[in-house]
């Protein structure tokens, strides 16, 4: 065994990644957890795939062959807005060939057909039609064989669309998020919230220290000095797959000092805490929600490998903060204070 591999091999022994999680002693990890992919090979396994990745907000895909697409882990997904008005994911492969279904990142069809052999699914991922097959493909064509796109496990709780890649996990989602839903998701009204403007881009990082950084508020005074400075917060009482702290807020966060007066009012029905501040989330493995008053943000990473890190942007506001007159002229306020954070 050569030197690197007996330095990964302690590096998985349980006392090393005890003495992490000893509160208010612990030790930081070693280097070559953040650099080796054998290291990443394991979080795979172990934290990735068994979780619940966001896709998009419910609003998103509104209507009957409403989509998106994503990339988690090495696959491209499709979440789309069936005929029955649900929501449901596939893998975006033909079961063919496994030429990609679609390149786009959304869209609207009430079909997918791929452009290799022209194999077409309807938005329940059925196969509708076959060239070779013999044409239109129902179930006695074709008996005792399933050529339906293969479907990906897809949840909703309060407007968030969640999927999940394992064939293993049975944790439903609403479980997985536990109390995030009643503290954070329904007093922030994200259930009506629209997403307004996104961004996807990849960093030469591993995704660890990216969501490490998000929950560290000791910074702020010095990177941060401009927008932000001092950001008191307390922690957030949480369960399971998620932790969060709260910064009480009489002026909004999501501006520059100087443009604070001109943040938009939350909904009245945004009361008590979600009304007077800002929680900052993670959602395990890698999701930083940001909900403030009037305006949502979150920085998803999704690793690619033990150094690279994909990161989904977006920001959203409620409908009736979209309906106003004058969003168009202060959004770009918005859009300019948390482009800088990002």
């Amino acid at each position: 065994m050569d030197a690197t591999m007996t330095v990964m091999t302690n590096s998985f022994d349980t006392g090393t990644i005890g003495g992490v999680a000893q509160v208010g002693l612990s030790k930081m990890l070693r280097p070559e957890c953040y650099t080796h992919e054998k290291w990443f090979e394991r979080e795979l396994q172990a934290i990735h795939f068994p979780a619940w990745h966001f896709a998009c907000l419910s609003s998103s895909i509104p209507d009957t062959g409403s989509f998106v697409t994503r990339r988690f882990l090495g696959r491209s997904v499709i979440v789309v807005r069936s005929e029955d008005g649900a929501i449901r994911a596939f893998l975006n492969s033909c079961r063919h060939r496994a030429a990609p279904l679609t390149s786009q990142t959304c869209g609207q069809s009430h079909h997918f057909k791929c452009p290799f052999h022209e194999w077409t699914y309807d938005t329940s991922g059925k196969l509708t039609h076959a060239p070779g097959l013999g044409g239109y493909v129902t179930k006695h064509d074709l008996p005792g064989l399933n050529l339906n796109l293969v479907p990906v496990k897809c949840e909703v709780a309060a407007g968030l669309v969640f999927i999940n890649l394992s064939d293993d996990n049975e944790t439903p989602l609403e479980k997985y998020l536990s109390n995030y839903i009643n503290s954070v998701a329904v007093p922030h009204q994200i259930q009506r919230m629209h997403c307004v403007h996104e961004k996807a881009y990849t960093l030469a990082t591993n995704w660890k220290l990216y969501i490490e950084v998000d929950m560290e508020t000791l910074h702020t005074n010095f990177i941060h000095s401009r927008s932000i400075g001092s950001q008191p917060v307390k922690p957030v009482q949480h369960d399971r797959n998620w932790f969060g702290v709260y910064h009480k807020n009489s002026h909004s966060p999501a501006l520059f000092p100087e443009k604070r007066n001109l943040a938009f009012s939350p909904p009245p029905d945004v009361i008590g805490e979600a009304a007077d501040g800002t929680h900052f989330c993670v959602i395990l493995p890698g999701f930083f929600v940001v909900t403030a008053p009037e305006v949502m943000w979150w920085i998803q990473k999704t690793p690619i490998s033990a150094t690279r890190t994909s990161v989904n942007v977006g920001y959203a506001f409620h409908e009736e903060i979209l309906a106003r007159n004058d969003f168009n002229e202060v959004a770009p306020f918005y859009f300019e204070r948390l482009d800088q954070v990002i």
